[in-house]
């Protein structure tokens, strides 16, 4: 199967998944495990994305971390050539609009950018759970900005319905790992 073509199954199944309680529970379960992690009270600055319906639910993630004082920065994709992205400063005042992913980002022009975080929460569709790679949305967005800030680290949150033993599909060396992979069931730091 061609990358293109899990992608499409993974978000058909992401999709069918996301109408179920058990989508609900298993978010529950991360946003606690996350939050459980003794090195996350280390980092003062976290990148998110806001989550489409079918991707693991951030908002509860965001409200916990403006609760411990976290500086939170959305992810937004700028519109050029090099498909690149920034994380812009985001807080409960912030107006947000949609993308043309369908993604919720910070529509203020003046919003400060920071792209030196100490955390960064990386979206996907699949994860490897032996290699820590990432099968994301086609952009290469992320593994862009991650290989240009290699000293943030990156955390996935991983619904069972995204977990693959070893990559099924074709990785490139572009392709950046994910150092900790957080899963209903376990918490694995790559090696």
């Amino acid at each position: 199967m061609t990358k293109k073509e899990i992608r499409q199954q993974q978000i058909e199944k992401l999709s069918n998944f996301a109408e179920t309680p058990e989508k609900d529970a298993e978010d529950q379960i991360l946003l606690k495990k996350i939050m459980n992690l003794q090195w996350l009270n280390e980092c003062q600055t976290v990148g998110i994305t806001s989550s489409l319906t079918y991707e693991v639910d951030t908002s509860g993630l965001i409200a916990q971390l403006w609760d411990m004082g976290k500086d939170v920065y959305l992810a937004r994709a700028n519109d050029n050539a090099e498909r690149s992205q920034d994380f812009i400063y985001y807080s409960y005042m912030t107006k947000l609009t949609k993308s043309k992913f369908g993604v919720a980002e910070v529509s203020e022009p003046d919003a400060q950018i920071n792209n030196d975080l100490d955390l960064i929460i990386v979206p996907g569709l699949a994860f490897a759970l032996d290699s820590h790679q990432r099968l994301g949305f086609g952009g290469g967005y992320y593994d862009r900005f991650l290989a240009k800030h290699p000293q943030s680290k990156t955390v996935a949150l991983v619904n069972s319905k995204m977990i693959f033993e070893t990559a099924s599909w074709q990785v490139e060396p572009t392709d950046i790992a994910i150092q900790t992979i957080i899963t209903p069931n376990a918490v694995l730091a790559n090696k």
